[in-house]
């Protein structure tokens, strides 16, 4: 047998078990065991250091960690293993947007200018990609001029979106709106979205999120149980069980509702725990269980040190 034959027949079980050691870090990851992620993945990416799912993964895991550093080196492999790869490229400029946003002035300048080059590359590979297409929207939104950024561009990117999907075409020139401080157009905007989309579940709870921040809890609480009526919505049952909480109805249901959010799988599109810890810890002090709202609220800050919601109540319960 040649050394050719002998090493594709060693190629299929070392794929295999990179897909089920692949597989088992995101169950860890949806479930927010991000250090046994990473412990996983990192023992899979010494037998296969070049299979970009494995570093993809693995630098998304740090990223949680908070370790942006980590987060750049996986992806950046992973990016080159797969240069054409637009997810890799999207989550690279996540990864160096993190990094910008946790340093001084002087040195966020670098990173800055990589997250608006690589949600670029990930739009030239994959046009169709309405998260890359977002990610890109919101950079140019906020970042000013020096590293890319600019109204025009925001503007662009909501004209490319409504051409590809009608629906996001409303959030995205909402997104736009809200930036601007002009609320009565961006909810004008996502009031049409549902009006003319009435059966889509994204629609009523993008509206629930905007009536949420304005402190229109009732109408949040309505439009976010439409969002359920049509299709099951782990953000949607947050923002339910957040405004039911505010409005201090229904206090055992909200939470359970987030009792069952922080148990997982909560994937990148859903809320993240430390929102649900914090939120669930708000329900728990809202019935007087003092105890578990500050366990609650500690673990938020297990998932982030810097969460600014459960950090203002720390003095009070932590």
């Amino acid at each position: 047998m040649t050394l050719f034959l002998c090493l594709m027949l060693l190629a299929g079980p070392m794929r295999d078990a990179a897909d089920l050691g692949n597989d088992a870090a995101i169950k860890l990851y949806e479930h927010g065991e991000y250090g046994q992620a990473v412990s996983l993945l990192s023992q899979q990416v010494q037998i296969l250091p070049e299979n970009g799912s494995l570093l993809h993964w693995l630098g998304k895991s740090y990223l949680k960690l908070r370790k942006w550093d980590d987060a750049i080196r996986e992806l950046e492999k992973a990016v080159q293993c797969e240069p054409s790869n637009a997810l890799y490229h999207l989550w690279l400029g996540r990864a160096y947007g993190r990094k910008a946003e946790n340093s001084s002035f002087l040195t966020a300048v670098g990173p800055a200018r990589r997250v608006g080059k690589e949600f670029e590359i990930a739009v030239r590979l994959d046009p169709a990609n309405l998260d890359a297409r977002f990610d890109l929207l919101e950079f140019c939104l906020n970042a000013p001029g020096i590293v890319g950024g600019g109204r025009d561009k925001a503007i662009e990117q909501a004209a490319a979106i409504a051409r590809i999907n009608p629906l996001s075409g409303y959030g995205a020139r909402a997104q736009i709106y809200e930036k601007d401080g002009k609320w009565d157009l961006a909810l004008q905007e996502l009031t049409r979205a549902t009006v003319e989309f009435p059966d889509s579940a994204r629609a009523y709870k993008d509206l629930a999120d905007l009536l949420f921040q304005r402190d229109d809890f009732e109408g949040a609480a309505v439009n976010a149980r439409k969002s359920l009526g049509s299709a099951p919505s782990q953000g949607a049952r947050l923002v339910l069980a957040a405004a039911q909480v505010k409005l201090s109805q229904d206090l055992p249901k909200a939470e359970q509702a987030l009792s069952e959010l922080a148990a997982g799988p909560l994937g990148d599109l859903a809320p993240s725990f430390e929102e649900v810890y914090y939120w669930l810890g708000q329900a728990q002090l809202a019935q007087g269980k003092k105890s578990a709202a500050r366990r609650s609220f500690e673990r938020a800050l297990d998932y982030n040190p810097n969460y600014g919601p459960a950090r203002s109540v720390s003095d009070q319960v932590l």
